[in-house]
């Protein structure tokens, strides 16, 4: 029996390098059973060209037939043994990449584990720490209502130690106050029938008196009365020709918002210093629209200075604060 020539050297070159690769370790179970597979090929190669080296034996040497046969077997060798290598080769790197794979998620899975360890860790933490404070806390609030009922009990004691010392001092008051009205009472009586006489005449000089001023007081009220209502009819007729005049005033420099309707009255109190100047201006009766109430507080400021009169008496309730009923619609 013949080796194709090259086949046999070829084949154990490819195998070698391979075992050389990977060693033994390196090399799957399946991998050594395509090698075996690649072997048995291999010697049934060598069987048919045997049959072939007894055929080709009877040809003539050097003939084309001989040569042929021996090239048809090494080819068909040589491509069954490349096509069990390429499928050894490829199955083991698609066996690798699926370990690959698994040492990813083996990592990742272990990386998980880790951070949820980590983060039930750091939860158990947060959990003792805020049991210890709310512990605290607790604590805190029992020291102190502790604290505050003593505190409390102390305010308490002294509290009646002071009504105490009190209710002894108006007992010893009392009881001296009771001595000197005795002996008060005891004087005045002593003295009752002496001042008897000059009351009396004391009472008929004092009626006289009396009467004297009561007519006195009654012609001054009669007085003061009627300058009162001079003073009121003075002051009222000021009122509606200064109010008219400030309300005109007003009107004039106000501005009505966009959007606000008509017939609107709100009441603002307006308080003026010296010369009319506004002092203050606030609504104190609402028209229900917000805007339209600032524009009156607006106004009344814009129209600074006011009108208001010189005499003090007159100027009086303005300087005071007056209402006015701002309807510039009317």
């Amino acid at each position: 029996m013949k080796i194709p020539a090259g086949l046999g050297k070829g084949w154990l070159d490819r195998l070698g390098s391979g075992l050389s690769d990977g060693g033994i370790a390196g090399v799957s179970w399946r991998d050594l059973g395509l090698s075996l597979a690649a072997h048995g090929l291999l010697f049934a190669a060598f069987g048919v060209s045997f049959q072939w080296g007894s055929v080709t034996d009877q040809a003539p040497a050097g003939t084309q037939q001989a040569v042929q046969a021996v090239a048809v077997d090494e080819a068909e060798v040589e491509a069954a043994v490349e096509a069990l290598e390429a499928q050894a080769t490829a199955e083991r790197r698609a066996r690798e990449a699926e370990l690959a794979e698994l040492e990813a998620a083996r990592r990742e899975e272990a990386e998980r584990l880790a951070a949820e360890r980590e983060a039930a860790r750091a939860a158990e933490q947060a959990r003792r720490e805020a049991e210890a404070e709310a512990r605290r806390q607790r604590e805190a609030a029992e020291q102190a209502r502790r604290e505050a009922e003593q505190a409390a009990q102390r305010q308490r004691e002294a509290e009646a130690q002071a009504r105490r010392e009190a209710e002894a001092q108006a007992r010893r008051e009392a009881e001296a106050r009771a001595k000197r009205e005795a002996e008060e009472q005891a004087r005045r009586e002593a003295e009752a029938e002496a001042e008897a006489q000059a009351r009396r005449e004391a009472e008929a000089a004092a009626a006289a008196r009396r009467e004297a001023e009561a007519r006195a007081r009654a012609e001054a009220q009669a007085r003061a009365e009627q300058a009162a209502a001079q003073r009121a009819e003075r002051i009222a007729e000021a009122r509606g020709t200064y109010d008219g005049a400030i309300r005109q005033k007003v009107e004039a420099v106000w501005n009505r918002p966009a959007g606000t309707p008509e017939g609107l009255s709100c009441v603002v109190e307006v308080r003026l210093g010296p010369g009319g100047v506004v002092l203050a201006a606030q609504v104190v009766r609402s028209s229900g629209n917000a805007a339209f109430d600032r524009s009156a507080e607006t106004a009344v400021r814009r129209a600074d200075p006011l009108p208001m009169p010189d005499d003090p008496v007159l100027a009086a309730p303005y300087r005071e604060g007056v209402e006015l009923v701002f309807a510039p619609d009317e």
